[in-house]
Protein backbone atom coordinates (compact mmCIF):
# COMPACT_ATOMS: atom_id res chain seq x y z
CA UNK A 1 0.00 0.00 0.00
CA UNK A 2 1.58 3.57 -0.78
CA UNK A 3 1.23 6.14 1.39
CA UNK A 4 -0.84 9.52 0.56
CA UNK A 5 2.36 11.64 -0.67
CA UNK A 6 2.95 8.32 -3.04
CA UNK A 7 -0.64 7.67 -4.08
CA UNK A 8 -0.45 11.73 -5.21
CA UNK A 9 2.85 11.98 -6.83
CA UNK A 10 1.57 8.34 -8.96
CA UNK A 11 -1.84 8.75 -9.59
CA UNK A 12 -2.62 12.31 -9.44
CA UNK A 13 -5.30 11.61 -6.98
CA UNK A 14 -5.89 11.50 -3.54
CA UNK A 15 -6.27 8.44 -0.90
CA UNK A 16 -9.80 7.38 -0.97
CA UNK A 17 -10.72 8.78 -4.08
CA UNK A 18 -8.13 7.28 -6.43
CA UNK A 19 -9.90 5.93 -9.62
CA UNK A 20 -8.94 3.88 -12.41
CA UNK A 21 -8.85 7.31 -15.17
CA UNK A 22 -7.02 10.10 -15.52
CA UNK A 23 -4.24 8.68 -13.84
CA UNK A 24 -0.99 11.13 -13.27
CA UNK A 25 0.92 8.08 -14.87
CA UNK A 26 0.29 4.92 -16.85
CA UNK A 27 -0.26 2.47 -14.32
CA UNK A 28 -0.98 -0.90 -14.99
CA UNK A 29 -5.05 -1.66 -13.65
CA UNK A 30 -6.66 -4.63 -13.21
CA UNK A 31 -10.52 -5.46 -12.23
CA UNK A 32 -11.72 -8.39 -9.95
CA UNK A 33 -14.07 -10.85 -12.06
CA UNK A 34 -16.14 -11.54 -9.15
CA UNK A 35 -19.17 -10.92 -8.29
CA UNK A 36 -20.54 -9.62 -11.80
CA UNK A 37 -22.80 -6.53 -11.13
CA UNK A 38 -24.73 -4.78 -13.94
CA UNK A 39 -23.37 -0.86 -12.34
CA UNK A 40 -19.76 -0.26 -10.86
CA UNK A 41 -19.26 3.21 -8.35
CA UNK A 42 -15.36 3.46 -8.96
CA UNK A 43 -14.08 6.46 -7.29
CA UNK A 44 -13.99 9.63 -9.83
CA UNK A 45 -10.87 11.62 -8.25
CA UNK A 46 -12.12 13.00 -4.84
CA UNK A 47 -12.36 12.30 -1.43
CA UNK A 48 -16.35 12.42 -1.95
CA UNK A 49 -17.25 11.84 -5.68
CA UNK A 50 -17.79 8.37 -7.73
CA UNK A 51 -19.25 7.44 -11.21
CA UNK A 52 -22.20 4.90 -12.47
CA UNK A 53 -20.65 3.43 -14.89
CA UNK A 54 -21.22 -0.29 -16.36
CA UNK A 55 -18.28 -3.13 -16.27
CA UNK A 56 -18.59 -3.20 -19.87
CA UNK A 57 -17.78 0.69 -19.86
CA UNK A 58 -15.19 0.66 -17.41
CA UNK A 59 -13.39 -1.91 -18.99
CA UNK A 60 -13.43 0.25 -22.21
CA UNK A 61 -12.04 3.29 -20.38
CA UNK A 62 -9.51 2.37 -18.28
CA UNK A 63 -9.15 -1.43 -17.52
CA UNK A 64 -6.20 -3.88 -19.22
CA UNK A 65 -6.63 -6.95 -17.32
CA UNK A 66 -9.55 -8.90 -15.39
CA UNK A 67 -8.32 -11.05 -12.09
CA UNK A 68 -9.96 -13.35 -9.85
CA UNK A 69 -8.47 -12.00 -6.38
CA UNK A 70 -9.72 -15.29 -4.92
CA UNK A 71 -7.87 -17.42 -6.45
CA UNK A 72 -3.77 -17.29 -6.50
CA UNK A 73 -2.44 -17.51 -10.14
CA UNK A 74 -1.89 -20.99 -11.65
CA UNK A 75 1.49 -22.90 -10.51
CA UNK A 76 1.46 -20.20 -7.11
CA UNK A 77 0.48 -21.57 -3.67
CA UNK A 78 0.86 -19.80 -0.48
CA UNK A 79 3.62 -20.09 1.59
Amino acid sequence: MLGPDETWALTGHPVGGVCPFGLAHPAAIYCDVAPEFDTVFPAAGSLNSSVRVSPRRLTSLSIRRWVNVCRLPDGETRT
